[in-house]
């Protein structure tokens, strides 16, 4: 799908980071955007952004993703054919099983998981109905391999993936496509939120991600493979490589990513 000037597109979590940086390549593009975030100020600040980089339209939106009638009031709010949904509002949380907190799983689960499921519940409907549009999820690579004091971060964009093959079968002969976005770290300022289990967590997850691609990066890339109608984005190479590895030798990719985790936790 060729996103023209003037195409629409609606924009989860798009105050900052990933979400921001999409919002800014679809408005280079000539694009009309919707962007919603929980943080207003964010996204007022990105749709002033947006206008300045070319959107023929920046309208914001409050919207959290773990409540359904707010997606639903979002939908609503959107005139006329919709050619892209973003699915992106996302949180991070990391630490071993049995130490990070319940209510830290079911807080990663409700935005990473349920946000993407609220969105598609909304919109792909309408999307049927119209005859065409796409939807572009954002797992992360974190979704395709699994590494250690990941598990709730994993499970949730592990679902995320699951979700949009599922839908991409679904949606065959409709006239809508699907991409998954899974990119390994990127700088972004997602570690302000997240949830850790322990200083740790938190100082291995902060060194992984000072190392990572700009968001802009991946951005471009993602919206590069939903003009190609890819259904998997993989952005970053090893992202490709760690992929091929744990199909290919999963015993093998568990052993090495425990090792691979021991030697980023050191100071």
């Amino acid at each position: 799908m060729r996103l023209k000037p003037g195409a629409q597109s609606v924009i989860t979590g798009a105050g900052s980071g990933l979400g921001r940086a999409l919002a800014l390549s679809l408005a280079r593009r000539g694009g009309r955007l919707t962007i919603t975030d929980v943080n207003l100020d964010g996204a007022e600040e990105t749709a002033s952004l947006a206008r300045a980089a070319g959107a023929a339209e920046a309208t914001v939106h409050r919207c959290d993703v773990t409540r359904p009638e707010e997606v639903a009031a979002l939908s609503d709010a959107i005139r006329g054919p919709i050619d892209l949904v973003v699915n992106n509002a996302g949180v991070t949380s990391a630490g071993r099983i049995g130490e990070l907190s319940l209510e830290a799983w079911r807080w990663t689960i409700e935005v990473d998981l349920f946000g993407v499921i609220h969105g598609c519940h909304t919109f792909v409907p309408r999307l049927r109905a119209q005859g065409h549009g796409h939807v572009l999820n954002v797992a992360s690579a974190a979704g395709l391999v699994y590494a250690p004091e990941m598990a709730a971060y994993c499970a949730a964009k592990a679902g995320v993936v699951a979700i949009s093959e599922s839908l991409a079968a679904e949606l065959i002969g409709s006239g809508v496509g699907v991409t998954v976005l899974c990119p390994t770290f990127l700088k972004t300022d997602l570690l302000k939120t997240g949830q850790f289990a322990s200083t740790e967590s938190r100082r291995t997850a902060e060194k992984l991600m000072s190392r990572g691609k700009d968001a802009d990066f991946v951005a471009e890339a993602a919206l590069r493979s939903v003009e190609a109608g890819e259904l998997h984005s993989i952005p970053m190479a090893d992202g490709r490589l760690f992929w091929r590895l744990r199909r290919l030798a999963p015993r093998t990719f568990v052993s090495l990513a425990a090792r691979f985790a021991r030697l980023v936790s050191q100071p």
